[in-house]
């Protein structure tokens, strides 16, 4: 599948629970996270991952992490080129999941 369908893949009218992995520092932290609940950025600081985050709006890319496995839906992508989507990196203030698991990496 193209990697920007799979980023950028609208929510169903079904929520999905996820089963969440945020790498950040060189830690993994698990939580779940339905599609319409929390922005990712919100649900992995409430699971106690210390992660970068600045204007909630998309624009400063301060959230920017890389997807290395599932899918999310973004609200808005201001701060992202076309090819950085392309390579997997979404703003994950305006981030939520849309497949069963997901694994998103800060770190890279």
């Amino acid at each position: 599948m193209h990697q920007e369908q799979t980023i950028l893949h609208t929510l169903t009218n079904t929520p999905v629970q996820c089963q969440v992995t945020v790498i950040f520092d060189g830690e993994r932290t698990l939580f779940e996270l339905s599609s319409d609940g929390k922005a990712l950025v919100d649900a992995a600081i409430d699971a106690g991952v210390d992660a970068p985050w600045s204007c909630h709006a998309g624009v400063c890319c301060t959230c920017k992490a890389k997807v290395l496995e599932g899918q999310v839906h973004m609200k808005h992508r201001y701060g992202l080129l076309d090819e950085e989507i392309e390579q997997g990196y979404i703003l994950t203030c305006q981030s939520h999941p849309t497949s069963e698991t997901l694994v998103v990496d800060y770190d890279v």
